[in-house]
């Protein structure tokens, strides 16, 4: 609301300046102050709302031109508002005034006029700072903000290139594991010959017939001797 303000003033003087006799095509006719303010808040308006429309429409215009078709814009804007103030003049009352232009060529040099007045203005504004303290701890609530986020997002960084160097300095197969293997179940015997292991019932050794095949298990009884 207070930018608007301000582009309003910028823009009663800048219809001041073109008016007070500098430019003879572009004049006041009726009421100076109440006129200049009315004026000045048509242009405004104007330049919030169509202006846009316009640049977007004819945008390939104004890259084939490098930008010199936007003089043509801003004049056009400057005869629709002496047409607006006119249109209100006739209609209203209260309002005793409005804004004459003779030709489009004035309202070229008069918007050109008006742009360098703004430009002019504008910079002044922002080097005085009259609404940089306005602005002031918003600006610094978000450049805090920023700031948080950055150090949570180098913090998060840090953690994670220090979780990759665990891992690749971490061995590949640890040991011991969670769980110790369990020892086996039939442990060696010495005195078991290779090749009877692991039997159940570990067989007498050396056998006691010595005519019985040798084998994992004990052998059977030895025969009865014949009959004679």
């Amino acid at each position: 609301m207070l930018g608007f303000l301000f582009t309003i003033i910028i823009n009663m003087i800048g219809f001041g300046v073109i008016t007070s006799g500098l430019l003879p095509g572009i004049r006041i006719v009726g009421e100076w102050p109440v006129t200049l303010f009315v004026i000045a808040l048509v242009f405004a308006f104007i330049n919030a709302i169509i202006k846009p429309i316009l640049k977007l429409l004819t945008c390939p215009f104004i890259l084939i031109t490098l930008g010199l078709f936007l003089f043509v814009i801003n004049a056009a804007l400057l005869m629709l508002t002496g047409a607006v103030s006119t249109w209100l003049d006739e209609q209203s009352t209260a309002l005793n005034g409005y804004l004459a232009i003779e030709s489009f060529w004035w309202a070229v040099i008069g918007s050109i006029i008006m742009s360098v007045i703004g430009t002019l203005l504008g910079w002044l504004l922002d080097a005085d700072r009259t609404r940089w303290w306005i602005y002031r701890r918003r600006v610094q609530a978000q450049q805090n903000q920023l700031m948080q986020q950055r150090a949570q997002l180098d913090a998060q960084f840090d953690a994670y290139v220090r979780s990759q160097q665990a891992q690749q300095m971490r061995p590949q197969n640890p040991y011991p594991p969670q769980f110790p293997p369990p020892p086996p179940q039939y442990p060696p015997n010495p005195n078991v010959p290779p090749g009877q292991y692991p039997p159940q019932y570990p067989p007498q050794y050396p056998p006691q017939n010595p005519a019985a095949p040798p084998g994992p298990y004990p052998p059977q009884a030895p025969p009865p001797p014949p009959r004679r």
